[in-house]
């Protein structure tokens, strides 16, 4: 296996392709930087221009739209540097709020350019596998009887109707109709619950797969149940999670570049914090 090198740190490729980024845009502003005065309006601007309203009209500009586009274009630029010149952005909260919110999406997009590998998929998935594992599930079926139609008779009726059951008897066509699925299958605990009640689920995660059994009780009223199969909880393979785990790890890669640049930026500075002189908060 080959050495880790300084060069193969995520924290020392972000700064490379930080620096390498900036660098380009430095290059690319330099006549900008040398006539401050002046405005040009590119041409890849231009096209941008251009694609953003097609994109919106679902047509190409005309020649008048592309000067007023163009025009448009100027003038926002004009104001802009204007603006800058005043110091109006000085104590604008919104335009202070918005260009931090911009170098965060450069950093952001800097997390973004190295691909996992799988090596690092798998092993976050170890690291968090309580964010991703499976719910025990069972697949069963049920009868219901309701309380309030049969009253005294309830458990008479439930235990003559469950001696059919053992016998063979269809269970659709037994017991009362309620808007509650007869059968389901790899139902987990918590669906179970949300739909028959935290009583049932508790009662039917105990019950032994095979013979029907009960009755239940749910707050609908009780139930005969036959659990068919069980599947204990477990934590999923990589292809069994893909989607959400590189969705995740790409937001922690996010997460800990932004932290590094951070922490990098606080260096640069001298931070103080006044307290209030009444030492409130």
């Amino acid at each position: 296996m080959l050495a880790r090198t300084p060069l193969n740190s995520p924290l020392v490729q972000f700064f490379i392709a930080g620096l390498l980024i900036f660098g380009l845009y430095s290059i690319s502003n330099k006549d900008s930087e040398a006539s401050p005065q002046a405005i040009t309006i590119t041409s890849a601007e231009q096209k941008n221009l251009v694609a953003l309203f097609s994109k919106t009209w679902r047509r190409p500009p005309t020649q008048a739209e592309f000067n007023g586009l163009i025009e448009a274009r100027v003038r926002e630029e004009l104001f802009y540097r204007e603006a800058l010149a005043l110091g109006l952005e000085n104590d604008d909260v919104i335009v202070r709020r918005r260009l931090a919110q911009k170098i965060e999406f450069i950093t952001d997009d800097l997390a973004a350019i190295r691909e996992p590998t799988e090596q690092d998929l798998e092993k976050f998935l170890r690291d968090n596998e309580n964010k991703y594992a499976l719910e025990p599930s069972l697949n069963f079926r049920q009868v219901y009887l309701s309380s309030e139609r049969r009253g005294p008779s309830l458990m008479d009726d439930a235990a003559a109707i469950l001696a059919e059951l053992k016998r063979g008897a269809d269970p659709s066509a037994l017991g009362d109709v309620i808007e509650l699925p007869r059968s389901m299958e790899k139902a987990s605990p918590s669906t179970v619950s949300r739909l028959f009640g935290k009583e049932f689920a508790s009662t039917l995660a105990q019950t032994k797969p095979g013979a029907w059994s009960g009755p239940v009780r749910s707050s609908y009223g009780a139930h005969l149940v036959q659990v068919d199969s069980r599947e204990d909880g477990r934590v999923p393979k990589l292809d069994e999670a893909r989607t959400a785990v590189e969705r995740d790890w790409g937001e922690a890669q996010r997460q800990k570049a932004r932290a590094a640049y951070i922490d990098a930026l606080k260096k640069k500075y001298e931070i103080h914090v006044e307290q209030p002189k009444d030492g409130g908060a």
